[in-house]
């Protein structure tokens, strides 16, 4: 048996804690699963407050630590926010052997000039994710180790997140037990979620990964194992959930219940006498609400966020490089018909990703749900890579020697302005939210209306 691994994940509803362990046989043994609810203290991943949320963190561990037996000391913890943004950026390094062959002390080196030279004001950087390669003239290179070459480049996914935020996060989880640690710095969640849900063959071939969870909706691009883009949505099941409130006149509490016990993403499949009788508040009268009713608000909000999913798909130029479609995963796709919706409305293979892949011996059945997807991704990311070439090049930098680190120039240009063309970011200005316009001209050809004169997802 392997050593135990701890993943936890503060999601706007609750904090998931799982541990986990290799065993004989390859698979992810799950030893306990902890949760708590964080509603009101953490919003769409952000966390507001800290106190409430650190006692949630707690709480969590506690049960783990009693289930499993075992003193967390480590963590490998997830962060989320609609504002973490991608970029993709170059970085380039000139060896000073031309015959020799690169070494992973240069490929860690080009990746830690690209973190070094991309310096974005009030954000962390959270992932340096590489692309493809080039040694000298030879271009579109998966793995450059042992080719030969004088000049190394490198094109690499930035992900950041506002330094606020990254910071809260981790005062949260560090607070939590006394000397607990993170273990590899903060994980991007829908990264996460991808190890526990997508096999390899599924990332080779090119994928989508649509995590909704209930704050927001966040995507992941993967094409020949490698990620190439990510967005995050600030619509997800919260906003199922207040269309209800909304449409039907009830309270947010009698809503949510309605989407959970009833909910269904395609309102045809709904018998039109079917209705519930929701009770009046303080001698009110009960009020009776036809779950046809609900089933299509949720419906017109479920092709909303379809749209918007599919036009992130095709706005970042992979829409024609995913054979293997869509893989669904978070709390929001336990929602019956849904996986029939997006294919209906994408036109593209869908499945649901329950956290079941390679997975043995559980605690609890719980632990499949989708809700825990990234819980248990957490788990496999302290036994594998988000990216297959970085478990080989742990092994190479054992008998490694160590990276040189020069001193940048005093006027290293900053992120966002004039870096003479070195910087392209995969977000506008604006956020990420400025192609709002360019997104509802797609929208509306997929789901045949216009999305509202309002710009309401780029206010968000």
């Amino acid at each position: 048996m392997s050593e135990i691994i701890v993943g936890l994940d503060i999601g706007s509803k609750q904090v998931n804690v799982v541990a986990g362990r290799l065993d004989n046989l390859g698979k992810l043994e799950i030893l306990g699963l902890g949760k708590a609810d964080t509603t009101g203290q953490v919003s769409k991943g952000v966390v507001l407050n800290v106190n409430r949320t650190i006692e949630a963190v707690q709480k969590a561990i506690t049960q783990v630590e009693n289930q499993a037996n075992i003193h967390i000391r480590g963590v490998f913890a997830s962060i989320a926010g609609p504002k973490i943004h991608s970029a993709k950026h170059r970085a380039t390094i000139t060896r000073n052997t031309q015959g020799e062959e690169v070494t992973v002390t240069d490929v860690d080196q080009v990746a830690n000039d690209a973190k070094r030279t991309f310096i974005s004001a009030g954000d962390a950087i959270v992932h340096t994710l590489p692309q493809e390669y080039c040694v000298d003239s030879n271009n579109n290179i998966y793995d450059p180790i042992g080719i030969s070459g004088l000049k190394l480049q490198g094109d690499f996914v930035i992900i950041t997140s506002p330094q606020a935020e990254f910071d809260k996060t981790k005062r949260c989880i560090e607070s939590a037990k006394d000397k607990i640690e993170i273990e590899g710095g903060l994980i991007f969640s829908p990264l996460a979620a991808s190890l526990a849900v997508l096999s390899p063959q599924e990332k080779k071939s090119g994928v989508c990964l649509v995590d909704i969870g209930s704050g927001m909706t966040e995507i992941v691009i993967f094409h020949k194992g490698i990620v190439r883009h990510i967005a995050v949505l600030p619509f997800a099941g919260d906003s199922i959930t207040a269309d209800i409130e909304q449409g039907c006149g009830i309270s947010t509490e009698y809503a949510e219940q309605l989407k959970v016990k009833f909910g269904c993403a395609i309102a045809d499949e709904i018998p039109i006498e079917e209705v519930v009788l929701i009770p009046g508040i303080n001698g009110r009268k009960a009020k009776t609400i036809s779950v046809k009713n609900v089933g299509i608000i949720i419906e017109e909000r479920l092709k909303e966020i379809i749209a918007l999913v599919e036009a992130e798909i095709s706005r970042c130029g992979y829409g024609n490089r995913l054979p293997c479609g869509i893989v669904l995963t978070g709390g929001t796709v336990q929602m019956s018909y849904i996986g029939e919706l997006f294919e209906r409305v994408t036109g593209r293979d869908v499945r649901i990703g329950h956290p079941n892949e390679n997975l043995g011996k559980t605690f609890s059945e719980e632990i499949k749900n989708p809700t825990y997807a990234t819980a248990v991704g957490l788990v496999w990311k302290g036994i594998k890579d988000i990216d297959e070439r970085e478990d080989t090049y742990k092994e190479l930098r054992k008998d490694a020697p160590p990276i040189i680190i020069t001193p940048l120039p005093a006027n290293t240009p900053v992120a966002g302005g004039n870096n003479n063309g070195k910087k392209e970011t995969s977000t506008p200005t604006k956020k990420g939210w400025g192609i709002f316009k360019d997104v509802k001209k797609i929208a509306a050809k997929i789901i045949g209306e216009d999305l509202g004169d309002t710009d309401a997802y780029e206010k968000q």
